[in-house]
């Protein structure tokens, strides 16, 4: 193949203008991450250094001295008795015995850096490593996608999209403040993603490749592992593989071979279930309590512990989700997240005491663009699909699947106590990959109105470019000083260069 005809492919393309997107997008992730320094990512928390410590100690506990005080407490859970008292928030206390309540596979990888002679590193290591990784599965998702339904679409359509997964909140958000939490909640994220992906790409491609169904599996032992609400979604996606394969098998397939990924994929996932539930047993002799029950921390977690989750918490949450406005501010970089006011706007419901919305942002705010994810509901089909869900190809499967991945993973935090900026991590990944898929349907819709297809593209693309702004704006407001505690010459730089009359003209503009 001549080097022409190599370039006048629209595969070769996209898979060119993919590695240059997301090798551009790391390097820019690396930046934020270490404001700038490029040599190390700054520590914020290393809490799960400290549990990478005990573990390569052969402890499950956290190697750090109570305080006598508090184990002589009638209630150590209670705040309010903790005076005079040093008490590390966000612990779990069990038995005497201090624990960390969030999934051990950050601690895991760290434990392994640690043996190899890394040293103490923060949270913000993993983290950083796991919305790379989240970036790169959902780039990859979508290459996959376009390649199998869209291929008929422009080729510059997919770095598009591989800009928009990442640059929109919450990654910049999160990748200036990775903290254990962040840890966590990215790690489950990945992991999940990752092995998806794997089974993706086995089962649809009908080599249902061994290694491939067991690092599947595998990946969703670290998903749990890291976040435990990702059993949820996992639920969702081998409920559509059943269903798909239970279709399969009506038309004569063998059960055997229709079961052979499940079975395959489940070994690796069973063997690692075994081990958590393990870990949770040794430490709070339960398999299934992973010590929230036991965490330190501002809420009453012992006394509102039923409250946890409740449907009293949707119709606030939804609106702080979706729809709590961001303002402008008189400084760089003009936007501000404000704390949501969902439970304000509906005094008719009683919410419990322990119900806490911290600052942020609607995702219909900053990220305009998961508006085309409606456009899936428009009736309409392409040409290559048919009528019934037969195969792992069947446009309409694939779509339905993600739907029901974003829903396991965004109910169970609208019905939840605790509101905050972090927890878009945790949903946001299947809605944008699900608006993007609307939009290149849309366009396909649209391909007999050239007119209106070209207005269709500009909105979009508009859109796209809105919502990286508004996702890295707000990730800079949130944590613009820690550029001046981290990086104090960098900060000095972009004060003068951002002059701050400059902002407050701009504002002036702006502003109604």
């Amino acid at each position: 193949m001549t080097r022409q005809s190599f370039f006048a492919s629209k595969t070769n393309q996209v898979n060119i203008f993919a590695t240059i997107s997301i090798l551009l997008i790391l390097f820019s992730y690396l930046w934020l991450g270490s404001f700038g320094l490029f040599n190390h990512l700054p520590t914020i928390t290393a809490y799960y250094d400290k549990l990478a410590t005990a573990f390569s100690h052969g402890s499950l506990s956290l190697e750090e001295e109570l305080d006598p005080a508090l184990l002589a407490l009638d209630n150590p859970f209670d705040r309010s008795k903790w005076v005079g008292i040093n008490v590390p928030t966000d612990y779990s206390l069990y038995n005497g015995k201090y624990y960390l309540y969030f999934g051990p596979v950050p601690a895991v990888f760290l434990t392994v850096a640690k043996i190899i002679g890394f040293g103490t590193k923060g949270d913000q290591y993993p983290a950083f490593g796991f919305i790379c990784g989240i970036f790169v599965v959902q780039a990859l998702l979508l290459v996959w996608i376009w390649k199998r339904y869209f291929s008929n679409l422009p080729a510059w359509f997919v770095p598009l999209a591989i800009v928009f997964v990442g640059f929109i909140s919450p990654f910049p958000w999160i990748l200036t403040r990775a903290r254990f939490f962040e840890a966590a909640s990215s790690g489950g994220q990945f992991f999940f993603l990752l092995g998806l992906y794997l089974l993706l790409i086995s089962v649809a491609n009908g080599n249902n490749s061994k290694w491939k169904l067991l690092l599947a599996g595998a990946s969703w032992v670290l998903a749990v592992g890291s976040r435990p609400t990702q059993i949820l979604p996992m639920g969702i996606t081998v409920v559509m593989f059943l269903i798909l394969e239970y279709k399969n098998h009506s038309q004569h397939r063998q059960l055997s071979r229709s079961l052979y990924p499940f079975l395959v994929a489940f070994i690796p996932f069973a063997i690692g279930m075994s081990i958590l539930g393990w870990y949770n047993w040794a430490r709070f002799d339960s398999i299934f309590e992973t010590g929230l029950r036991y965490q330190l921390a501002g809420p009453d977690i012992q006394g509102y512990y039923r409250k946890l989750f409740s449907p009293v918490y949707v119709l606030p949450n939804l609106y702080n989700y979706l729809l709590n406005k961001p303002i402008l501010v008189e400084k760089f970089p003009l936007l501000s997240s404000t704390e949501g006011i969902g439970q304000s706007l509906f005094s008719f419901i009683t919410i419990p005491p322990i119900y806490y919305t911290g600052k942020l942002p609607g995702i219909f705010y900053t990220t305009p663009f998961v508006l085309f994810a409606s456009i899936l509901l428009v009736p309409g089909k392409k040409k290559t699909e048919e009528n019934t869900i037969k195969a792992p190809d069947s446009f309409k499967w694939m779509v339905l699947l993600i739907l029901g991945i974003f829903l396991a993973e965004f109910i169970p935090f609208v019905s939840y106590f605790w509101v905050e900026t972090r927890f878009f991590a945790d949903f946001t990944p299947p809605l944008a990959i699900l608006s993007m898929i609307g939009f290149w349907k849309g366009y396909e819709l649209l391909r007999d109105k050239p007119v209106w297809r070209t207005l269709y593209t500009t909105l979009g693309v508009s859109l796209v470019i809105f919502s990286v702004i508004m996702g890295i704006s707000l990730g800079l407001d949130a944590h613009w000083e820690a550029f001046k505690e981290f990086n104090p010459i960098l900060w000095k730089a972009m004060y003068r260069d951002f002059h701050p009359q400059f902002w407050k003209q701009l504002y002036g503009i702006l502003s109604p």
